[in-house]
C-alpha cells in the first residue's frame, strides 16, 4: 500500500507542476519575436502537456481512486477534495485547449494572448487539495446524516 501512496504522490507532484508550468509557458510564447525561440517553446509546451502532465494526471487520478478504495476513505473532506480534483482536471483540459489555440498543430504562428495570471487558479486548487488531505476538516457535508 505504501508503493501506491508513493506513486500517487509522485504523479500528483508532476501533474501539479505541469498545471503551474503550462500557463506560464503559454504566456511567454506571445512575446517571442524570433522563429527559433518560438519553435523551441512550442515544442517544449507540447512535450510538457502531452508527454508529461497528461500521463501524470491519469496516473494520479487512477492511483488516487485505488487509494480511496483500499483505505475505505470517506467523509466530507473527501467529497470536497474530489470536487477540487475535478476542477483541476477541467483546468488541465483548458491547458490543452490553449495549446491548440496557440497553433501547435501547424507551422503558422497564431496571435492568441494567454494571460500570466492564469497561474493563480492552479495555485489555489493545489493549496486547497493539500489542506483538505492533510487537515481532513469536518465540513458541512459531515453534519448531514442519513435518516
Amino acid at each position: 500500500m505504501a508503493w501506491l501512496m508513493g506513486l500517487h504522490i509522485a504523479a500528483l507532484v508532476v501533474w501539479c507542476a505541469g498545471l503551474l508550468y503550462l500557463p506560464g509557458l503559454y504566456s511567454v510564447q506571445t512575446h517571442l519575436r524570433q522563429h527559433t525561440e518560438f519553435h523551441r517553446i512550442r515544442v517544449m509546451s507540447r512535450v510538457a502537456f502531452v508527454g508529461i502532465a497528461s500521463p501524470a494526471a491519469v496516473i494520479a487520478i487512477i492511483s488516487g481512486s485505488a487509494l480511496v478504495y483500499t483505505l475505505d476513505a470517506s467523509g466530507g473532506w473527501l467529497a470536497a477534495k474530489l470536487t477540487v480534483v475535478a476542477f483541476m482536471a477541467i483546468f488541465h483540459a483548458y491547458c490543452g485547449h490553449m495549446l491548440a489555440r496557440l497553433g501547435h498543430e501547424s507551422q503558422q504562428r497564431r496571435r492568441y494572448r494567454v494571460e500570466p495570471w492564469l497561474v493563480i487558479p492552479p495555485v489555489l486548487m493545489i493549496s486547497l487539495v493539500l489542506w483538505l488531505v492533510l487537515a481532513k476538516p469536518v465540513l458541512f457535508l459531515d453534519t448531514w446524516s442519513a435518516p
